[in-house]
């Protein structure tokens, strides 16, 4: 996993700041399998994207779109430790994402190394890189360790299909855990802290899971397309009636300060 630590610069520590690279891999069920050239064509004719500069080899390739530094390297192994079938175990939107992860027997690193002016727009293109990588390679997955993302390609491509400054695919960039304890609900995000804002958590709510994940859900979008900053003494709600108060202190599920909206 050598070479995801060299491209994974950021400091996980800080919460705040957006992150200064994007950074995830597609999984291969083949090796071999990706068309580099294909790959080019769907980014410049599906897009609309001007590639700049390309430099490629059999295991490489460095591309300039937009000003960013885009950097894909084919790796012809599966990822070690068991670390994507872990982490699969807690993605909940893909059916047996364990068993089918474990089918890849090779990965696609894709990274924008120079990301942070603009998280949003920087997020949309990374989808649109990873899409044209999963639409041109044997691939059945994507994962993006940095932030506890097992997501099937299917899923993945659906939700980029959808994709506007409207829409964001937030199930693509963020991470939403669940749990229960006691009879009570609770969830939290994982992934939010890269694009410059606080992780959110609502925990040991009454409500069900299905309304505190919707919540969160759409809290994520509110504060990303709009670009919110959620204060701790603040209210908030979906509705002119509905006041749901806003705390920050130290994360029950994240080690790390939390923005705890009460639902």
């Amino acid at each position: 996993m050598g070479l995801f630590s060299f491209f994974k610069k950021e400091d996980k520590a800080e919460v705040n700041p957006a992150s200064k690279s994007i950074l995830g891999m597609v999984l291969l069920e083949e090796n071999n399998s990706f068309k580099i050239k294909e790959f080019t064509d769907e980014l410049q004719n599906k897009w609309k994207l001007k590639i700049d500069n390309i430099e490629t080899s059999d295991e490489a390739s460095v591309l300039v779109i937009q000003g960013y530094n885009i950097a894909i390297a084919v790796i012809p192994n599966k990822i070690p430790n068991n670390e994507v079938e872990q982490t699969a175990e807690y993605n909940y939107f893909w059916q047996n994402g364990v068993k089918e992860s474990s089918k890849h027997k090779g990965h696609i690193i894709v990274s924008i190394m120079n990301a942070g002016k603009d998280p949003i727009q920087e997020n949309i293109l990374y989808c649109k890189l990873l899409s044209s990588v999963l639409n041109n390679s044997d691939s059945n997955g994507v994962y993006i360790g940095g932030r506890t993302l097992v997501l099937s390609k299917d899923f993945y491509q659906s939700n980029v299909e959808l994709m506007s400054d409207q829409n964001l695919p937030i199930y693509n960039w963020i991470y939403i855990g669940i749990r229960n304890e006691n009879g009570k609900n609770s969830v939290y995000t994982y992934g939010l802290k890269d694009f410059g804002k606080k992780e959110m958590e609502i925990i040991n709510s009454k409500n069900s899971i299905e309304d505190i994940s919707e919540m969160l859900y759409n809290l994520s979008h509110y504060v990303l397309a709009y670009n919110v900053n959620l204060k701790s003494g603040e209210t908030i709600g979906l509705s002119a009636e509905q006041k749901i108060k806003i705390t920050e202190s130290k994360g029950k599920f994240l080690n790390e300060k939390t923005l705890k909206i009460e639902y």
